[in-house]
Protein backbone atom coordinates (compact mmCIF):
# COMPACT_ATOMS: atom_id res chain seq x y z
CA UNK A 1 0.00 0.00 0.00
CA UNK A 2 1.50 3.46 -0.92
CA UNK A 3 1.44 5.70 1.98
CA UNK A 4 3.51 7.90 3.13
CA UNK A 5 3.90 5.65 6.41
CA UNK A 6 5.45 3.07 3.87
CA UNK A 7 8.23 5.46 2.93
CA UNK A 8 6.50 7.93 1.14
CA UNK A 9 6.51 11.49 3.26
CA UNK A 10 4.93 13.62 1.15
CA UNK A 11 5.50 17.23 1.63
CA UNK A 12 5.06 19.46 -1.60
CA UNK A 13 4.19 22.82 0.01
CA UNK A 14 1.95 25.86 -1.76
CA UNK A 15 -1.05 24.70 0.00
CA UNK A 16 -0.74 21.20 -1.54
CA UNK A 17 -0.22 17.65 0.70
CA UNK A 18 2.21 18.59 3.30
CA UNK A 19 0.83 16.80 5.84
CA UNK A 20 3.13 13.82 7.34
CA UNK A 21 0.74 11.93 9.81
CA UNK A 22 0.53 9.10 7.36
CA UNK A 23 -1.30 10.41 4.85
CA UNK A 24 -1.93 9.18 1.55
CA UNK A 25 -1.93 11.57 -1.42
CA UNK A 26 -4.53 11.23 -3.72
CA UNK A 27 -3.17 12.87 -6.77
CA UNK A 28 0.54 12.24 -6.11
CA UNK A 29 -0.61 8.34 -6.51
CA UNK A 30 -0.50 6.37 -9.58
CA UNK A 31 -3.31 6.73 -11.53
CA UNK A 32 -4.19 2.79 -10.94
CA UNK A 33 -3.64 2.97 -7.65
CA UNK A 34 -5.49 5.99 -6.89
CA UNK A 35 -8.52 4.48 -8.57
CA UNK A 36 -7.88 1.00 -6.72
CA UNK A 37 -8.57 3.35 -3.48
CA UNK A 38 -11.16 4.86 -4.16
CA UNK A 39 -13.23 1.78 -5.89
CA UNK A 40 -12.53 0.05 -2.55
CA UNK A 41 -14.42 2.90 -0.57
CA UNK A 42 -11.73 4.69 0.58
CA UNK A 43 -13.11 8.29 1.53
CA UNK A 44 -11.61 10.98 0.39
CA UNK A 45 -10.71 14.41 2.10
CA UNK A 46 -10.96 17.66 0.00
CA UNK A 47 -9.94 20.59 1.56
CA UNK A 48 -10.88 24.03 0.51
CA UNK A 49 -9.14 26.94 2.44
CA UNK A 50 -8.47 30.48 1.68
CA UNK A 51 -4.67 32.41 2.39
CA UNK A 52 -6.41 34.90 4.81
CA UNK A 53 -5.11 37.18 7.48
CA UNK A 54 -5.63 36.11 11.17
CA UNK A 55 -4.56 38.64 12.48
CA UNK A 56 -0.66 39.31 13.69
CA UNK A 57 -0.20 35.99 15.73
CA UNK A 58 -1.92 33.03 13.35
CA UNK A 59 -0.53 32.01 9.92
CA UNK A 60 -2.21 33.08 6.79
CA UNK A 61 -2.88 29.43 6.08
CA UNK A 62 -4.27 28.78 9.24
CA UNK A 63 -8.07 27.89 7.96
CA UNK A 64 -6.17 25.53 6.04
CA UNK A 65 -3.58 23.71 9.15
CA UNK A 66 -6.68 23.41 11.51
CA UNK A 67 -8.33 21.55 8.41
CA UNK A 68 -5.47 19.34 8.10
CA UNK A 69 -5.81 18.62 12.15
CA UNK A 70 -9.82 18.09 12.14
CA UNK A 71 -9.41 15.72 8.80
CA UNK A 72 -6.86 13.59 10.56
CA UNK A 73 -8.89 13.26 13.74
CA UNK A 74 -12.03 12.53 11.77
CA UNK A 75 -10.24 9.44 9.86
CA UNK A 76 -8.91 8.62 12.91
CA UNK A 77 -12.24 8.24 14.83
CA UNK A 78 -13.74 6.58 11.68
CA UNK A 79 -11.13 4.30 10.95
CA UNK A 80 -12.28 2.55 14.71
CA UNK A 81 -15.68 2.40 13.84
CA UNK A 82 -15.91 2.16 9.97
CA UNK A 83 -13.00 0.13 8.68
CA UNK A 84 -8.64 0.54 8.31
CA UNK A 85 -8.98 3.19 5.73
CA UNK A 86 -5.99 5.03 4.48
CA UNK A 87 -6.08 8.41 5.04
CA UNK A 88 -6.53 9.60 1.31
CA UNK A 89 -6.44 13.51 0.81
CA UNK A 90 -6.90 15.64 -2.09
CA UNK A 91 -4.98 18.88 -2.49
CA UNK A 92 -6.07 21.99 -0.95
CA UNK A 93 -7.81 24.00 -3.64
CA UNK A 94 -6.65 27.34 -1.53
CA UNK A 95 -9.48 29.35 -1.98
CA UNK A 96 -12.15 30.97 -0.38
CA UNK A 97 -15.12 33.39 -0.43
CA UNK A 98 -15.09 36.51 1.56
CA UNK A 99 -12.15 35.78 3.61
CA UNK A 100 -10.95 38.79 6.42
CA UNK A 101 -9.60 41.43 4.91
CA UNK A 102 -5.58 41.99 5.59
CA UNK A 103 -2.17 41.84 4.49
CA UNK A 104 -1.74 39.01 2.32
CA UNK A 105 -5.26 37.66 2.21
CA UNK A 106 -6.72 36.26 -1.06
CA UNK A 107 -10.02 36.19 -1.81
CA UNK A 108 -12.17 34.39 -4.60
CA UNK A 109 -15.41 35.60 -5.61
CA UNK A 110 -18.16 33.04 -4.80
CA UNK A 111 -19.24 31.65 -8.52
CA UNK A 112 -15.26 30.50 -8.97
CA UNK A 113 -14.94 28.98 -5.84
CA UNK A 114 -18.74 27.24 -6.28
CA UNK A 115 -17.09 26.05 -9.82
CA UNK A 116 -13.87 25.29 -8.75
CA UNK A 117 -15.44 22.81 -5.91
CA UNK A 118 -17.64 21.22 -8.49
CA UNK A 119 -14.68 20.90 -10.91
CA UNK A 120 -12.69 19.00 -8.35
CA UNK A 121 -15.90 17.05 -7.56
CA UNK A 122 -16.86 15.77 -10.79
CA UNK A 123 -13.05 14.92 -11.25
CA UNK A 124 -13.12 12.32 -7.63
CA UNK A 125 -16.08 10.85 -9.18
CA UNK A 126 -14.37 10.42 -12.46
CA UNK A 127 -11.96 8.48 -10.07
CA UNK A 128 -14.42 6.33 -9.11
CA UNK A 129 -14.67 8.53 -5.56
CA UNK A 130 -18.01 6.47 -3.41
CA UNK A 131 -17.12 9.04 0.13
CA UNK A 132 -16.08 12.37 0.01
CA UNK A 133 -15.44 14.86 3.33
CA UNK A 134 -15.46 18.41 2.50
CA UNK A 135 -12.98 19.85 4.83
CA UNK A 136 -12.69 23.95 5.60
CA UNK A 137 -12.35 25.51 8.49
CA UNK A 138 -13.54 29.08 6.86
CA UNK A 139 -16.52 30.43 8.33
CA UNK A 140 -17.60 32.71 5.37
CA UNK A 141 -21.88 31.51 4.61
CA UNK A 142 -21.07 32.04 0.76
CA UNK A 143 -17.70 29.72 1.25
CA UNK A 144 -20.47 27.35 2.70
CA UNK A 145 -22.62 27.43 0.20
CA UNK A 146 -20.10 27.19 -2.70
CA UNK A 147 -19.09 23.94 -0.75
CA UNK A 148 -22.57 22.96 -0.46
CA UNK A 149 -23.36 23.11 -4.41
CA UNK A 150 -20.44 20.69 -4.40
CA UNK A 151 -21.97 18.14 -2.05
CA UNK A 152 -25.38 18.36 -3.39
CA UNK A 153 -23.91 17.43 -6.84
CA UNK A 154 -21.77 14.02 -5.08
CA UNK A 155 -24.73 12.97 -3.32
CA UNK A 156 -27.02 13.44 -6.62
CA UNK A 157 -24.43 11.34 -8.53
CA UNK A 158 -24.48 8.68 -5.76
CA UNK A 159 -21.82 9.65 -3.69
CA UNK A 160 -21.74 9.76 0.03
CA UNK A 161 -20.82 13.24 0.81
CA UNK A 162 -20.42 16.18 3.32
CA UNK A 163 -19.04 19.55 4.81
CA UNK A 164 -18.82 18.86 8.23
CA UNK A 165 -18.41 22.67 9.13
CA UNK A 166 -21.89 23.27 8.94
CA UNK A 167 -22.64 21.50 12.78
CA UNK A 168 -19.91 23.98 13.94
CA UNK A 169 -21.39 26.97 12.55
CA UNK A 170 -25.06 25.70 13.30
CA UNK A 171 -23.97 25.56 17.07
CA UNK A 172 -22.10 29.15 17.01
CA UNK A 173 -25.82 30.19 16.25
CA UNK A 174 -27.16 29.97 19.53
CA UNK A 175 -23.62 29.01 21.34
CA UNK A 176 -23.69 28.15 24.90
CA UNK A 177 -20.75 29.05 26.64
CA UNK A 178 -21.55 26.64 29.23
CA UNK A 179 -20.87 23.88 26.75
CA UNK A 180 -17.39 24.43 26.44
CA UNK A 181 -17.24 24.90 30.25
CA UNK A 182 -13.71 22.95 30.16
CA UNK A 183 -12.00 24.52 28.60
CA UNK A 184 -13.02 28.15 29.40
CA UNK A 185 -11.48 26.55 32.45
CA UNK A 186 -8.11 26.89 31.28
CA UNK A 187 -8.68 30.78 31.74
CA UNK A 188 -7.01 31.51 35.17
CA UNK A 189 -8.38 34.60 36.31
CA UNK A 190 -12.44 34.30 37.41
CA UNK A 191 -13.46 37.65 35.74
CA UNK A 192 -11.55 37.10 32.15
CA UNK A 193 -13.12 33.34 32.25
CA UNK A 194 -16.30 34.80 32.93
CA UNK A 195 -15.80 37.79 29.92
CA UNK A 196 -14.61 35.38 27.76
CA UNK A 197 -17.67 33.41 27.90
CA UNK A 198 -20.03 36.11 27.35
CA UNK A 199 -18.16 37.05 24.30
CA UNK A 200 -18.50 33.14 23.10
CA UNK A 201 -21.16 34.52 20.63
CA UNK A 202 -18.75 36.86 18.86
CA UNK A 203 -15.90 34.44 18.97
CA UNK A 204 -15.77 33.19 15.51
CA UNK A 205 -11.95 34.76 13.81
CA UNK A 206 -8.47 34.38 15.54
CA UNK A 207 -9.77 34.85 18.95
CA UNK A 208 -9.80 32.41 22.12
CA UNK A 209 -11.26 29.69 20.19
CA UNK A 210 -9.56 29.51 17.20
CA UNK A 211 -6.07 30.61 18.60
CA UNK A 212 -6.47 27.78 21.03
CA UNK A 213 -7.13 25.35 18.09
CA UNK A 214 -4.42 26.56 16.41
CA UNK A 215 -1.83 26.11 18.99
CA UNK A 216 -3.28 22.41 19.52
CA UNK A 217 -2.93 21.58 16.10
CA UNK A 218 -0.23 23.34 14.62
CA UNK A 219 1.67 25.33 17.31
CA UNK A 220 4.49 26.26 15.45
CA UNK A 221 2.54 28.47 13.69
CA UNK A 222 1.72 30.50 16.60
CA UNK A 223 3.37 33.58 17.19
CA UNK A 224 4.11 32.78 21.22
CA UNK A 225 3.44 36.92 22.15
CA UNK A 226 -0.19 36.34 21.32
CA UNK A 227 -0.64 36.68 25.16
CA UNK A 228 0.46 40.13 24.76
CA UNK A 229 -2.45 41.04 22.55
CA UNK A 230 -5.27 43.52 23.81
CA UNK A 231 -8.95 42.19 23.76
CA UNK A 232 -11.09 42.29 20.58
CA UNK A 233 -13.06 45.74 21.25
CA UNK A 234 -16.42 45.48 21.96
CA UNK A 235 -18.65 44.73 18.89
CA UNK A 236 -21.78 46.97 18.39
CA UNK A 237 -24.26 44.96 16.28
CA UNK A 238 -25.69 46.31 13.19
CA UNK A 239 -29.02 48.22 14.23
CA UNK A 240 -31.04 47.15 10.69
CA UNK A 241 -30.26 43.63 10.94
CA UNK A 242 -30.90 43.46 14.76
CA UNK A 243 -34.16 44.90 13.73
CA UNK A 244 -34.74 42.40 10.88
CA UNK A 245 -33.63 39.88 13.45
CA UNK A 246 -36.23 40.33 15.98
CA UNK A 247 -39.07 41.01 13.43
CA UNK A 248 -37.98 37.33 12.36
CA UNK A 249 -38.50 36.00 15.70
CA UNK A 250 -41.78 37.72 15.88
CA UNK A 251 -42.91 35.61 12.97
CA UNK A 252 -41.81 32.68 13.94
CA UNK A 253 -38.83 32.42 12.27
CA UNK A 254 -36.34 31.69 14.83
CA UNK A 255 -33.46 30.03 12.68
CA UNK A 256 -33.43 33.62 10.61
CA UNK A 257 -33.21 35.22 13.64
CA UNK A 258 -30.40 33.60 14.63
CA UNK A 259 -28.64 34.05 11.61
CA UNK A 260 -30.00 37.54 11.44
CA UNK A 261 -28.16 38.46 14.81
CA UNK A 262 -25.65 36.68 13.46
CA UNK A 263 -24.75 38.48 10.67
CA UNK A 264 -25.11 41.61 12.97
CA UNK A 265 -22.27 40.98 14.83
CA UNK A 266 -20.08 40.31 11.79
CA UNK A 267 -21.24 43.89 10.18
CA UNK A 268 -20.71 45.16 13.65
CA UNK A 269 -16.97 43.36 13.53
CA UNK A 270 -16.15 44.98 10.29
CA UNK A 271 -16.99 48.29 11.39
CA UNK A 272 -14.72 48.34 14.32
CA UNK A 273 -12.05 51.15 13.68
CA UNK A 274 -9.21 50.23 13.65
CA UNK A 275 -9.72 46.59 12.32
CA UNK A 276 -8.30 44.28 14.60
CA UNK A 277 -9.41 41.57 12.19
CA UNK A 278 -9.09 38.95 15.21
CA UNK A 279 -12.15 38.76 17.79
CA UNK A 280 -12.62 38.34 21.46
CA UNK A 281 -9.44 37.41 23.60
CA UNK A 282 -6.91 35.24 21.94
CA UNK A 283 -4.17 36.58 24.81
CA UNK A 284 -6.00 33.40 27.16
CA UNK A 285 -5.84 30.77 24.03
CA UNK A 286 -4.03 27.57 25.29
CA UNK A 287 -3.12 24.60 23.86
CA UNK A 288 -5.16 22.75 26.55
CA UNK A 289 -8.03 24.84 25.76
CA UNK A 290 -7.70 23.53 21.70
CA UNK A 291 -7.60 20.09 22.65
CA UNK A 292 -10.24 20.37 24.64
CA UNK A 293 -12.85 22.09 21.58
CA UNK A 294 -11.08 19.80 19.00
CA UNK A 295 -12.26 16.60 21.00
CA UNK A 296 -16.01 18.30 21.36
CA UNK A 297 -15.55 19.29 17.56
CA UNK A 298 -14.51 16.10 16.29
CA UNK A 299 -16.77 14.41 18.06
CA UNK A 300 -19.53 15.15 16.44
CA UNK A 301 -17.86 15.84 13.22
CA UNK A 302 -16.70 12.26 12.88
CA UNK A 303 -20.29 10.98 14.71
CA UNK A 304 -22.64 12.42 12.13
CA UNK A 305 -20.00 11.45 8.93
CA UNK A 306 -20.30 7.77 9.92
CA UNK A 307 -23.63 8.36 10.24
CA UNK A 308 -23.78 10.02 6.13
CA UNK A 309 -21.28 7.59 5.04
CA UNK A 310 -23.81 4.94 6.23
CA UNK A 311 -26.92 6.20 4.95
CA UNK A 312 -28.43 7.19 8.22
CA UNK A 313 -28.76 11.16 7.68
CA UNK A 314 -28.41 13.25 4.68
CA UNK A 315 -25.59 15.87 5.54
CA UNK A 316 -25.77 18.73 7.40
CA UNK A 317 -26.96 22.20 5.57
CA UNK A 318 -25.51 25.32 5.46
CA UNK A 319 -26.83 28.43 7.46
CA UNK A 320 -27.89 31.41 5.91
CA UNK A 321 -29.09 30.07 1.99
CA UNK A 322 -30.43 33.42 1.64
CA UNK A 323 -27.05 35.02 1.45
CA UNK A 324 -26.60 33.68 -2.49
CA UNK A 325 -29.74 35.50 -3.98
CA UNK A 326 -29.25 38.30 -1.76
CA UNK A 327 -26.10 38.99 -3.20
CA UNK A 328 -26.90 37.92 -6.93
CA UNK A 329 -24.66 34.91 -6.58
CA UNK A 330 -21.78 36.74 -4.94
CA UNK A 331 -21.65 39.96 -6.88
CA UNK A 332 -22.45 42.03 -4.01
CA UNK A 333 -19.25 42.22 -1.49
CA UNK A 334 -20.48 41.53 2.43
CA UNK A 335 -18.28 44.07 4.39
CA UNK A 336 -14.77 45.25 3.15
CA UNK A 337 -12.31 47.37 4.88
CA UNK A 338 -9.38 48.82 3.54
CA UNK A 339 -5.51 48.11 4.86
CA UNK A 340 -5.17 51.54 6.16
CA UNK A 341 -7.64 50.99 8.58
CA UNK A 342 -6.52 47.67 9.81
CA UNK A 343 -5.16 47.60 12.96
CA UNK A 344 -0.72 47.78 13.34
CA UNK A 345 -0.39 45.66 16.08
CA UNK A 346 2.67 43.83 16.30
CA UNK A 347 2.33 40.91 19.27
CA UNK A 348 6.13 40.25 19.48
Amino acid sequence: MLLASDGFPFAARDGQCYWMDGLTCLLDLPHSRARSLLAAGVPVFLPVNPVEYHGPHLSLHNDALISQGIARDIHAALAQSEGDWPYLVASDLEVGVDPCPGPGTRGTPYRQVRALVLEACRRLVELGAQRVVLVTFHGSPLHSLALEAGVRWLVAHGVRALAPLNLLLRAMLDIQAEDYADAYSTIRDDAERATAMREAPTDFHAGFFETSLSLHYAPESVDPNHARLPPCPAIVPDRALLRASRAARWLGRLQLAQELRFAATGVGWYALRPFPAYTSRPHQASREAGAMIARYMVREFAATTGRVFRGEESAPSPIMPWMAPLTLGGRFATGSVPLDAIAAIAPS
